[in-house]
């Protein structure tokens, strides 16, 4: 793939990651991403996008996504601020560039090999996750939650708890039915734990609420 092929955002690596569809809060305050901030509002970017990389230890993963700046919620007097930020795309970085503090990216989309996904595994994993965010808030999440363009997998793993190494699988992977089988997968783990230790924790907040009075 040429230079010329690539794309350019501002680059924000930070110690966590965001899938496509999912949201997200910032705090802003190195002077560095506090001028990203600013270039990201103005002209040829005016939506706010730029990539949310992930790294640790000076690692950095070569698969990550593009975000959007969805509002800011606070600007503070010294110039921090608080936002919430939207995955939009997923990414693969080719190079760094520096043309202000804050580096810039070089990247390409990444894009399923195909639009097709298995209803049966879909289904799988819509009734899983119901069943997690009723046993984890309580309340029924709306139908309207899942529908997506391009299939829920982003979706549902952004809240059931997947880890940072299953997250960069799903955003590595061309294929939504195999993100699927890693979301359900994780669900057929993970529900059964949060509904075994539910009762101690309700237990620990009622006991915790007597003694107070």
């Amino acid at each position: 793939m040429s230079e010329t092929s690539l794309e350019i955002l501002p680059l924000f690596p930070l110690p966590m990651m965001v899938l496509p569809g999912e949201i997200a809060g910032l705090h802003i305050f190195e002077p560095r991403f506090r001028e990203m901030m600013t270039h990201c509002q103005l002209d040829p970017n005016p939506l706010g996008d730029f990539i949310l990389q992930y790294q640790e230890d000076e690692r950095s993963a070569a698969f990550a996504t593009a975000v959007r700046i969805e509002k800011v919620i606070h600007e503070h007097e010294d110039g921090r601020l608080d936002i919430l930020i939207e995955g939009t795309r997923r990414v693969e970085v080719m190079g760094v560039a520096q043309y202000h503090l804050y580096k810039s990216a070089k990247f390409h989309e990444v894009t399923d090999e195909s639009e097709d996904w298995d209803n049966d595994l879909a289904n799988q994993v819509y009734a899983m996750h119901r069943q997690l965010l009723v046993t984890v808030t309580g309340d029924e999440p709306a139908d309207s939650f899942y529908q997506q363009e391009g299939g829920i997998s982003f979706k549902v793993a952004a809240c059931s708890g997947m880890n940072l190494r299953s997250r960069v699988k799903l955003l590595k992977s061309h294929n939504e039915n195999e993100r699927l089988q890693l979301v359900l997968d994780h669900l057929k783990c993970t529900l059964p734990l949060i509904q075994a230790v539910l009762p101690q924790m309700h237990s620990i907040a009622g006991t915790f609420s007597l003694m107070q009075k």
